[in-house]
């Protein structure tokens, strides 16, 4: 049986939901999930509709040097999410190729409770995300999902584009190396 390319898989997965999404973002725009949102989960509404983005990592850069300038850590780290936004609450998705060359899969929360809405539709706001993480698997670490946790700035334009930063600390008990990373994402 031929391998399967995870990041393939992922790209399918993504594309179903993303077409399911905004097909419920026709009949229920406040609901994170359209009408399938449970209702546990309405305390995330906000004045803000919910929206839907791809994003895409554009650049990362690791805090150990050292170890980036010998090759050890790849900063060349493409891939592909999903994100479900309001502004303030942030439901994230996605794989991409790590700083130690595996395939990294991801599932993330983030809540960004400082805004500052610039426009209707805009804003930028401020908060932490966290999450499970795979890929990760070193000597020292033999976790095949790890957590996953950082700062999260997040600029958001009613122009169908935005931007994340992703700020996360350097964690030595799961061999994750820190780094900053910035995505872009398209609305649709």
């Amino acid at each position: 049986m031929p391998k399967t390319d995870p990041f393939k898989l992922l790209l399918i997965l993504l594309l179903c939901c993303a077409t399911e999404l905004t097909r419920a973002d026709e009949n229920v725009v406040s609901q994170a999930f359209g009408e399938n949102t449970p209702d546990f989960l309405s305390g995330m509404n906000t004045h803000n509709d919910w929206r839907t983005w791809i994003t895409t990592p554009v650049w990362t850069r690791h805090y150990n040097r050292e170890m980036a300038n010998h090759g050890e850590l790849s900063e060349n780290n493409p891939g592909i999410g999903l994100e479900r936004s309001n502004g303030r609450w942030h439901w994230m998705l996605g794989g991409y190729r790590n700083s130690i060359r595996q395939t990294s899969l991801y599932v993330q929360l983030a809540w960004t409770p400082l805004q500052w809405e610039f426009c209707k539709d805009g804003n930028l706001s401020l908060g932490a995300t966290a999450g499970l993480l795979t890929g990760y698997q070193t000597e020292k670490n033999n976790y095949p999902v790890i957590p996953a946790a950082g700062l999260l700035i997040s600029l958001e334009t009613p122009y169908h584009f935005g931007v994340n930063l992703v700020i996360v600390p350097t964690i030595k008990s799961v061999d994750l190396e820190g780094f900053v990373a910035a995505q872009i994402k398209i609305s649709f």
